[in-house]
């Protein structure tokens, strides 16, 4: 960490990572908040010694950078932003990832990956070079989610679910407004699989997260049971 310190003072943070959270569900789409809000309180307090901002891949509309001016003031010094492959272009096993920013802070950073022997493989690589210059399948993977997101609400609702949030994410925050695992066993006697809302704390005791990762025919089979 003090390898990102350009200004190292006592008692000062070296590193602070900023991330969106899409699970279980979200629901906020402000392209702007939090970074603008955070990278420029940084900036007047000085402080800005190591930022690292991961845009979160379960955001549904395009988020706004932080190496944007708008966002930093003109100015990328002490910031870092980093992109993830995995929901994409469905890389998550290839750990693919870029960092792009401070040119300072990426330069430490590619000397310490050396030294440590974190280099990414070559094929790897070229995967990854593949999956950036190719964004048809991205739009495809943006719309495929989309239709089945459309499919998968509008059963529940049909069905009496109430769906909470959810506006930005691969999962349905969804309620009857009951204890949580009874709603988990009323799904379950028809065959769909849901994760309880407790299992990502005391305020989701009444929520389970409905996913829509699964394949269009799993989907559309969930649809139909639950208009019987």
């Amino acid at each position: 960490l003090c390898l990102l310190c350009k200004h190292c003072r006592l008692f000062r943070p070296v590193l602070l990572q900023l991330f969106l959270r899409g699970n279980p569900f979200r629901g906020e789409r402000d392209r702007q908040e939090p970074w603008r809000a955070a990278v420029q309180q940084l900036q007047r307090l000085d402080r800005l010694a190591g930022l690292i901002v991961y845009g979160s891949p379960y955001l549904w509309e395009e988020l706004g950078s932080v190496l944007h001016p708008s966002i930093n003031g003109g100015s990328t010094e002490g910031i870092l932003a980093l992109h993830s492959l995995s929901k994409r272009s469905n890389l998550a096993g290839y750990r693919c990832a870029f960092v792009a920013g401070d040119a300072d802070l990426v330069g430490e950073l590619l000397a310490v990956r050396k030294n440590l022997g974190l280099i990414m493989p070559g094929p790897m690589q070229h995967a990854m070079a593949a999956a950036l210059d190719d964004d048809a399948h991205a739009d495809e993977q943006h719309a495929r989610y989309a239709a089945r997101r459309a499919l998968l609400r509008t059963a529940l609702e049909t069905a009496g679910f109430r769906v909470d949030h959810s506006e930005a994410s691969l999962y349905l925050w969804s309620s009857r407004d009951e204890d949580c695992w009874d709603t988990v066993s009323w799904l379950a006697d028809r065959g769909i699989l849901v994760a309880p809302g407790s299992f990502y704390g005391a305020a989701g005791g009444r929520h389970v997260r409905v996913a829509f990762t699964a394949t269009d025919e799993r989907i559309a089979a969930a649809v139909e049971r639950l208009s019987v």
